[in-house]
């Protein structure tokens, strides 16, 4: 069930998690590879990867959503800094040019 269930008993600690972030008014977001589970209904925005293979829900759901927080950390509006890859690209590593 995406993002956690109390019964029957998946990922309950991400249950109680998302329940203390909503008490707190924080903005709870999901990326989850069933629509029925916890995250999935009281999230303010969830990604729904969709089912392509019943044996492969965990792995394929958690592999993307490695993908899309690295498209997250890297949108230049939300980056921080440049990863190290891309500070090279630009002649620069750690302020020195290369």
């Amino acid at each position: 069930m995406g993002g956690g269930s109390v019964t029957p008993p998946v990922s309950a600690n991400i249950v109680r998690a998302v329940e203390l972030a909503k008490k707190r008014g924080a903005t709870v977001t999901g990326i989850v590879g069933r629509d029925g589970g916890f995250t999935a209904q009281v999230a303010d925005a969830c990604i729904l990867i969709p089912t392509v293979e019943d044996q492969l829900i965990t792995p394929i759901v958690e592999g993307l959503a490695a993908v899309v927080w690295h498209l997250l950390v890297s949108h230049p509006a939300l980056a921080v800094s440049k990863g190290h890859w891309e500070q090279i690209a630009a002649g620069t590593v750690s302020g020195h040019a290369t």
